[in-house]
């Protein structure tokens, strides 16, 4: 079994200034310019003359300019790209051998965020980076070699994939990675199993929780080697959903330090962003977003199924369903469940909302609903179990996919997952603890 770890009361509140700078800038990847809360107008501007900022418009010119990126927001709605950049630039001698030593860079992780304050929401769309697509200008290729001919084509290809207009751009590459998360002194996560990638440098030996940071946290958001991944990219990209999740829990947390010149340095030289994009006004898009908690925060992957062409391996888009969602996304219509879950691969516990019931646990019901936070999963407060409910047990309802499974493989494989419509409304999940309940397994 796995130590159960102590930690606050699962809470969809905290302080909103630090809780939605980290939503946005989390859900970007870029993990955090900083805690908004500690940011003065002095300060912004002291990062801001640090940070690489690419031009914009149809006026610019070399080639990094990004002619495609129009700064202004359409009714307050934003659409970040966010892109994970795979150069080695920085990294050690040693780095630079556990991780590879490719020529040129390309995207290693490709995100478009959408902060939307008029509906109170924020999503991030995980885009596969082997995604066989039409690259502007270049022709069909994985759209993580748009990168390779500079941030402007990979920012037309998004816009031509989803018919979304690209407010912003941000660029991290992984020396900036590791040091923002060292920065906020690493990012607590727990697995369900033990994960090894020698390609990617990870090595979780257990089962449980770790408190992930600088090469190890990269190494688990950049893995496509581990056994029992059946589509490595769609697994990969629900592992990172998942990261992003365990982020915002993090930031929640009541009291939680960050160190803002440590942030700073981290960022400075390794952030590239778009010229349009101050950070200031960034920060007020935060506060307007306090509302929303992590409840707001809606994690999608674009609908695409492994195909072999020529001997090369891609990803192509499902259709309808990709059309579906990119016309949804644009007309700010409801989502249903496209994009939830990718072929192949279980449902991603950012994506699942647990109820956890407390039936007398002497204390267990909390300790697993803490659990389950650190582990990705978006958990609402324990409340007492009704009466008719006593013991352990995993409650469903219909059209949730495999998402009690996925809470069984973080708790117990013993427990008896049951469809119950009475017991499971505003949740996909609920988990009644008992007395009876023996402990994670692990």
């Amino acid at each position: 079994m796995v130590d159960l770890p102590s930690g606050p009361r699962p809470s969809q509140r905290g302080h909103p200034r630090a809780r939605q700078s980290f939503l946005v800038l989390g859900g970007i990847l870029a993990l955090a310019v900083a805690s908004g809360s500690a940011f003065s107008i002095a300060t912004i501007k002291h990062v801001e003359k640090g940070v690489i900022k690419l031009s914009t418009g149809p006026a610019c010119t070399g080639s990094d300019c990004l002619h495609d990126v129009t700064p202004e927001c359409a009714s307050k709605i934003c659409d970040f790209l966010i892109l994970g950049s795979d150069t080695r630039a920085g990294l050690s001698r040693a780095e630079q051998v556990a991780f590879g030593t490719p020529v040129g860079q390309r995207s290693d992780t490709i995100i478009l965020v959408r902060i939307d304050p008029v509906h109170d929401r924020t999503l991030v769309l995980s885009i596969p980076r082997d995604l066989r697509v039409n690259i502007p200008g270049y022709g069909v290729n994985k759209i993580n070699t748009a990168f390779d001919h500079g941030p402007n084509t990979i920012v037309k290809t998004v816009k031509q994939l989803t018919g979304l207009p690209i407010n912003h751009y941000v660029e991290l590459n992984f020396v900036g990675f590791q040091g923002l998360v060292n920065a906020v002194g690493g990012v607590p996560i727990c697995v369900n199993r033990p994960m090894h990638d020698r390609l990617a440098a990870l090595n979780l030996p257990h089962a449980g929780c770790y408190n992930l940071k600088g090469a190890q946290a990269l190494a688990f958001v950049r893995a496509r080697h581990i056994e029992g991944d059946i589509i490595p990219d769609f697994s990969r990209i629900s592992r990172q959903q998942q990261f992003i999740r365990a982020v915002i829990q993090k930031v929640e947390s009541a009291g939680e330090i960050f160190h803002l010149p440590t942030l700073i340095k981290a960022v400075q030289k390794n952030l590239v962003v778009d010229k349009g994009m101050n950070l200031y006004a960034l920060q007020d898009l935060s506060r307007k977003l306090s509302g929303a908690g992590q409840q707001g925060v809606d994690f999608r992957v674009v609908p695409a199924t492994p195909v072999t062409i020529g001997g090369v391996d891609y990803v192509r888009l499902i259709q309808p369903q990709a059309s579906m969602l990119f016309q949804r996304i644009r007309t700010n219509r409801d989502l249903g469940n496209l994009g939830k879950e990718a072929p192949g691969t279980p449902l991603s516990p950012a994506n699942i909302v647990v109820r956890v019931l407390d039936a007398g646990s002497g204390g267990k019901a909390q300790a697993v609903a803490s659990f389950l936070q650190r582990a990705g999963f978006l958990v609402l407060p324990v409340e007492p179990a009704p009466a008719g409910l006593t013991k352990s047990e995993i409650l469903t309802r219909p059209r949730t996919g495999n998402a009690g499974l996925v809470v069984a493989s973080y708790t117990s494989s013993n427990l008896p997952i049951i469809r119950d419509d009475a017991h499971t409304s505003g949740s996909d999940v609920t988990l009644v603890i008992g007395r009876d309940f023996k402990g994670i397994q692990g």
